[in-house]
């Protein structure tokens, strides 16, 4: 019977989070910024360099370790961005001044002048 390596199946596990967040990206149902892609990656690398730890394998320690700090460094600064956009809109909605209403000019109906014609007086003569 074959041993159980923990390396093995958190190296798939990694390997099946990078292909998914992969093909949500190709059918466009994700943005590569947003949160749900980047957290993703950093569950894959997450689970990819605690892989390589437990095998000593340095070079991917320095490939995965790095690929987590850059992708870290972006969940980072876009929720950032995220809060301070959130906050900027609740303050311009709390500052905004009440617009004040307006009168409404009803403009006055149109009155056609009626022509009045004077009878004709049958066989007058001009």
């Amino acid at each position: 019977m074959h041993d159980f390596d923990v390396r093995i199946m958190l190296q798939i596990l990694g390997a099946l989070l990078y292909i998914t967040n992969f093909l949500l990206l190709q059918t466009h149902r994700i943005h590569a910024t947003k949160p749900a892609s980047l957290g993703l990656v950093i569950s894959a690398c997450s689970i990819l360099l605690t892989a390589a730890i437990i095998g000593r394998d340095w070079g991917l320690i320095l490939l995965e370790g790095t690929w987590l700090i850059m992708v870290a460094t972006t969940f980072v600064i876009r929720q950032r961005a995220a809060r301070r956009r959130a906050v900027l809109e609740r303050e311009a909605v709390a500052s905004a001044v009440p617009a004040r209403p307006v009168a409404v000019r009803v403009p006055e109906p149109v009155v056609e002048p009626v022509l009045v014609r004077e009878p004709e007086l049958a066989g007058a003569a001009a």
